[in-house]
């Protein structure tokens, strides 16, 4: 163990030196890696701000739910609360009165309703149900109309949960396309890593003739990788830091409603760069590490 942090910082002069000498193949591996981490920076943004999409969806919609007229009493109205409270997946139940309600009908179409305030109001009192996963919507809604004293449940219909769906699609599809671009990306950086221990086959060579070990001649090769990842990674966070920027203050932080409002400037950019960075790392570790071992399997 001791030799191995003796020898690393010479492992790291010579990744460096190598890099540098096989120019035209690190070059071409860097812009291969580069690419693909657009990309993934790509998806990253995407995936973030459908996140947010969805769970500011999820804690904007509510269950609507009307009580009969008769259902006027203090014990009745909490004990109806506490049964809505059990149903699994809700979250909170907000008890509105008929006076409330009639606000927000007002709020919502017009100062006309007001004539109807105080006892000429013919509104019931209702709840508000928000739900923990918004997929469970239809499911409590169902559950809620069962009870005893409710007269009427909303929620937005088959147009909230069909939404819904199109944003969970979205992020499974695009665990897809991460998949396939890290196979990508592997076989792009082990075939340059593949190219430069060709050329460097000589040297191989009389490293195994002097009783270089395996992980001796890997380590320069894993650690060739890891730059790769790292100068590949810079581009794709220059254009993720300032491209975001410009989109988000372009879209004054939302697309059309505050519903979808996008992710703050900082500190996402900066995670992204991170999960960008890490994500080249990670593959040119990996993609060196399998085409080395690969080509180092010989009998002693």
């Amino acid at each position: 163990m001791s030799n191995f942090f003796r020898s690393f910082p010479r492992h790291i002069r010579n990744a460096f030196f190598s890099l540098f000498r096989h120019f035209a193949m690190s070059l071409s591996a860097c812009s291969a890696v580069t690419v693909t981490l657009i990309l993934f920076g790509v998806f990253l943004i995407i995936a973030g701000n459908v996140s947010l999409f969805a769970t500011n969806i999820e804690d904007d919609v509510r269950i609507h739910v009307v009580l009969e007229s008769s259902v006027t009493k203090d014990d009745d109205i909490e004990k109806i609360q506490k049964s809505i409270e059990e149903i699994k997946g809700v979250r909170k139940v907000i008890f509105s009165d008929k006076d409330a309600e009639l606000e927000l009908m007002i709020k919502e179409r017009g100062e006309d309703l007001k004539m109807f305030r105080g006892e000429e109001n013919p509104l019931n009192h209702a709840y508000f149900v928000s739900v923990k996963n918004a997929n469970d919507i239809n499911t409590i809604s169902e559950e809620i109309k069962k009870l005893d004293g409710i007269k009427a449940v909303a929620y937005g219909g088959n147009s909230v949960t069909q939404l819904i769906k199109i944003l969970n699609s979205i992020q499974d599809g695009g665990l897809i396309f991460v998949g396939l671009l890290t196979l990508l990306a592997l076989f792009l950086i082990s075939n340059a890593i593949k190219m430069t221990i060709y050329a460097r086959n000589k040297e191989i060579s009389i490293m195994r003739n002097v009783g270089a070990t395996n992980w001796y001649i890997k380590i320069p090769f894993m650690l060739e990788g890891i730059l790769i990842g790292i100068f590949g990674a810079i581009l794709p966070c220059v254009l993720t830091y300032f491209v975001y920027k410009y989109l988000y203050n372009a879209m004054n932080g939302q697309i059309i409603t505050g519903v979808f409002r996008l992710q703050p400037i900082f500190p996402f950019t900066i995670q992204v760069c991170l999960l960008i960075t890490g994500f080249g790392i990670l593959v040119g570790l990996i993609g060196s590490f399998f085409s080395t071992s690969k080509y180092l399997k010989w009998k002693r």
